[in-house]
């Protein structure tokens, strides 16, 4: 093993004019410039990396010392695009994140963004920026679902000034790429926003054939994260773009995905490695980072290149190789101690320059932050009201109909189907309709509501809402319109959340305080709370792995074939509306509690 040498009078000169914070003496440095290991010290200073080398005889004063003989010292993983909002937080997702040795995460500006527009915006994110671990973000170009006043929320106004942000490192991701084929004007004019500002262009390209692939490459899309065979990743990779290699609760296939790239020997530079929108149970149970580094150094990934697609690839698609992705000097004291490359969580984990986690438990809890002063509860619902149980009723003055079905065939594709429903006192019923249930997505502050059916949801759920979902509104399943009713106006009550309710009675709840999306609790509450929603699910009919992949995106925009959102039950392939929205008038929806409530 080869040892990194430095002129010892000129270190030790350096070290006295400037008192070094922290020396690691002893270890082995993963350098992810050169491909090597080398027997090297790493000093810091000010959260930064002041120095590799090899100082004996003089060694500089430090005010703290680690010895890590026998160790292995490896950049901070960087977590390349992450949704750090799925029912837990950033708070808790970083806390969560560090002690696998994440010290930089990319995240989704899409839930926290659009209700408090720009100036709040950039103002949470510094506030975030001051934590233990670095947040930056990348800025939408459109919601995944209907809504009312996208032009206004999703202006090139408001991305242009957002994209100028040094947190904001891309926009993306692009889920409406058919519109960037089609030559949306809008779309690519924040595209060339972005390039103007040396950003980057997240694409999210599902489905996206060869021929499509090279039309995208060509108004700007820059990376891709859903390659879900290795063809995927060679025809991605072979037209220029990046490609983000994930593993997460969703699918759960990064060996098959690797093994192809392995055989064929690929260039591994424009590859990088994500957990993307995992659940909080999938965290708890596999990990992080580190969980993805495992696999793909089990299928033949060297181990440099398998740590090199999560520090300096990622650094150098963003940009930002200057300041993270590698231990040398002037780099932001970013460094994990492992025991060996083959055991990728970290003993110890320094981020900017402090020990912020060792053996898997953290220094000292994040600092918290105001989450009421960016998201109060006015913004889930502004005014107090309740529904009824003729919300949910598909009114008809037919014996039977034929109504559009939203068919699952798995936690997130669904097909249409057409099905003949009979009628009962004006409306339709699920008489002789096994694995068939109601379903409303309901606007939050009793405006309108969209009406369907769901198959494959299960049959043994009698009323279920949710306010975690894509369109941030209320999501209602069940076979029980007066159960569908308790469980919204419970949710209406708790200011957002989950509740499940049969035979009159609340069986579960789960508070979502933060737009009715996130919670505050700790990743690891959060995980058990999901587990016991799955648990009882599966026992009502529900035959899928994750129900919550299910309440997230039933309302969105880009997944086949059908949904239920602010449009109607739309037919996303071909933009038919199948069932419109119902808007509901006032003296019918809104039961005024105070005298005083905020009109709608």
């Amino acid at each position: 093993m080869t040892t990194l040498k430095s002129d010892s009078r000129h270190s030790a000169a350096d070290a006295q004019q400037k008192p070094i914070d922290m020396l690691l003496t002893g270890g082995t440095v993963l350098n992810v410039y050169s491909g090597e290991l080398l027997k090297a010290d790493v000093t810091v200073h000010n959260g930064k990396i002041w120095s590799v080398g090899h100082f004996n005889p003089v060694q500089p004063h430090a005010a703290r010392i680690i010895d890590v003989t026998d160790k292995v010292l490896v950049p901070g993983y960087i977590e390349p695009h992450a949704h750090a909002d799925n029912i837990y937080n950033p708070i808790s997702f970083g806390e969560e994140a560090c002690k696998k040795g994440v010290t930089t995460i990319f995240c989704d500006n899409l839930v926290y963004f659009p209700p408090i527009g720009v100036t709040l915006f950039e103002e949470l994110m510094n506030t975030l920026s001051k934590g233990p671990v670095k947040f930056f973000w990348f800025c939408r170009t459109n919601p995944q679902t209907a809504v009312a006043n996208e032009d206004e929320i999703f202006s090139l106004d408001s991305i242009e000034t957002l994209i100028k942000n040094p947190f904001v490192r891309s926009i993306g991701e692009i889920t409406r790429w058919p519109d960037m084929i089609k030559g949306n004007s809008k779309i690519l004019n924040m595209i060339d926003a972005a390039r103007k500002a040396n950003k980057r262009v997240d694409g999210h390209l599902a489905g996206a054939k060869f021929e499509k692939l090279n039309v995208l490459a060509r108004v700007g899309v820059e990376s891709c994260h859903e390659s879900i065979t290795g063809e995927d990743v060679l025809n991605r990779l072979r037209l220029g773009l990046y490609v983000i290699l994930r593993e997460s609760s969703l699918r759960r296939d990064l060996a098959d995905i690797i093994r192809p790239i392995v055989e064929k020997n690929i260039l591994t530079e424009r590859l990088m490695l994500t957990t993307d929108s995992s659940t909080a149970v999938y965290y708890d149970t596999f990990g992080m980072t580190d969980h993805l580094i495992d696999i793909a150094i089990k299928e033949g990934i060297p181990p440099v290149l398998a740590y090199r697609m999560v520090t300096l690839n990622p650094a150098v698609y963003y940009g930002l190789d200057r300041q993270i992705g590698g231990i040398a000097p002037g780099r932001d004291a970013d460094i994990l101690i492992l025991k060996d490359l083959y055991h990728p969580v970290p003993e110890t984990t320094i981020s900017k320059g402090r020990v912020i986690a060792k053996n898997g438990n953290l220094a000292a809890p994040f600092p918290q932050i105001a989450w009421e002063k960016f998201f109060p509860k006015t913004l889930f619902v502004n005014h107090e009201w309740r529904a009824t149980a003729d919300f949910f009723k598909i009114f008809t003055p037919e014996k039977s109909m034929d109504f559009p079905v939203v068919e699952m065939i798995s936690a997130v594709i669904t097909r249409v189907k057409w099905t003949c429903f009979d009628s009962e006192n004006g409306h339709l019923t699920l008489q002789d309709k096994e694995g068939v249930c109601h379903a409303a997505l309901l606007d939050r502050n009793g405006r309108w509501i969209t009406n369907g059916m769901v198959g494959g949801f299960g049959d043994g759920i009698e009323g279920l809402a949710s306010s975690y979902n894509t369109a941030r509104e209320i999501l209602v399943l069940g076979r029980s319109h007066e159960a569908m009713k308790t469980a919204v106006n419970r949710v209406l009550e708790m200011k957002g959340g989950i509740v499940l309710i049969e035979k009159g009675e609340i069986i579960y709840e789960f508070p979502l305080p933060l737009l009715g999306y996130g919670s505050y609790e700790p990743l690891q509450l959060v995980a058990r709370k999901e587990k016991e929603l799955i648990d009882i699910l599966l026992t009502r009919g529900y035959r899928f792995h994750d129900p919550f992949y299910t309440l997230a995106f039933l309302p969105n925009d880009f997944l086949p074939d059908a949904r239920i959102n602010y449009n109607g039950v739309v037919d996303i392939k071909t933009g038919e509306v199948l069932w419109p929205r119902k808007d509901l008038k006032a003296q019918q929806t809104l039961s005024k509690i105070s005298s005083n409530s905020i009109a709608p």
